[in-house]
């Protein structure tokens, strides 16, 4: 009579233990690599919605402008002898060239024109030009026209993470 001996074996070999450990570990560095992606991307999404909260700043106190200076009229662009503050400002041609930065004590500001504490490395920068009024992306000279493009740079540490731009009469 022959016996047929049936060979039965316990346990994980060697190959086996090292495929498991492959599977866990390539588990592994995805979910760290994807933590991570998240994390860049959270800090992006902060940073634009900061900016374009600081350029909506600047729009809405600029509706709170008149078109042209009130002692002056149209007959001087940008900010009159005496408007160095932004609590002085009071039309909108006088926002050309306006930089209100944390660094210099002069902003960011809020709609109110009051500065926004805890801003560090944080800045808006403005820029308003006259345009053709058929043509709102043809620049025309200072006080020549009676529709004006603002724009707004909000900076971060020097660099432009957002710009708001809008039109308006004069």
């Amino acid at each position: 009579m022959k016996r047929n001996h049936e060979i039965t074996r316990r346990g994980f070999w060697l190959v086996e233990s090292a495929v498991a450990i492959a599977v866990i570990g390539i588990g592994v560095v995805a979910v760290v690599g994807s933590q991570q992606a998240w994390h860049i991307q959270a800090v992006a999404s902060e940073e634009l919605a900061t900016g374009m909260r600081l350029a909506t700043e600047i729009r809405e106190m600029s509706l709170l402008y008149p078109a042209n200076d009130p002692i002056t009229g149209t007959s001087m662009w940008g900010a009159e002898l005496g408007e160095v503050i932004p609590v002085d400002l009071d039309d909108l041609d006088d926002l050309d060239g306006a930089i209100f930065a944390e660094s210099d004590g002069s902003g960011p500001l809020d709609a109110t024109g009051a500065i926004i504490v805890g801003m560090d490395d944080w800045e808006q920068r403005i820029i308003v030009n006259c345009v053709n009024p058929f043509d709102v992306m043809s620049i025309v000279p200072d006080g020549s026209s009676e529709v004006i493009r603002i724009d707004v740079a909000a900076l971060y540490a020097g660099k432009e993470i957002t710009r708001l731009t809008w039109i308006a009469p004069r």
